[in-house]
């Protein structure tokens, strides 16, 4: 039957996230006003900044905000985990036995024999 082609399955699902755009970039710029109310530390809680914030206000109407501030949340998060580990696990630095390889956020400790 026509009706269950695949042609017009694609042109349904298309027709379907185009009405319901309006939709998500209304969610998507409340989420972004409740964050834009959050006081510095309560953005510190969840990894963000007001500049993180802000660039994701930013973005075209038909970008996904979500998507921007995620990535910066993983990007710290890979920050602070790399600089943990060129602390030690007990955040003190390293002994003579520890040797940290590599450069910036791509650090990790490799246990070498002394």
């Amino acid at each position: 039957m026509i009706l269950n082609s695949r042609m017009w399955r694609t042109i349904r699902a298309e027709a379907r996230q185009a009405a319901a755009w309006p939709f998500r970039v209304a969610a998507a710029r409340a989420t972004l006003k409740a964050l834009a109310n959050m006081d510095r530390r309560e953005l510190a809680d969840i990894g963000l900044n007001s500049s993180d914030v802000r660039d994701a206000s930013a973005l075209p109407l038909d970008c996904d905000p979500t998507e921007l501030l995620a990535e910066r949340v993983r990007e710290r998060r890979r920050a602070a985990g790399a600089a943990r580990v060129s602390r030690g696990d007990d955040g003190r630095r390293p002994g003579p036995q520890a040797r940290v390889v590599g450069t910036g956020s791509a650090a990790f400790r490799e246990m070498t024999a002394a």
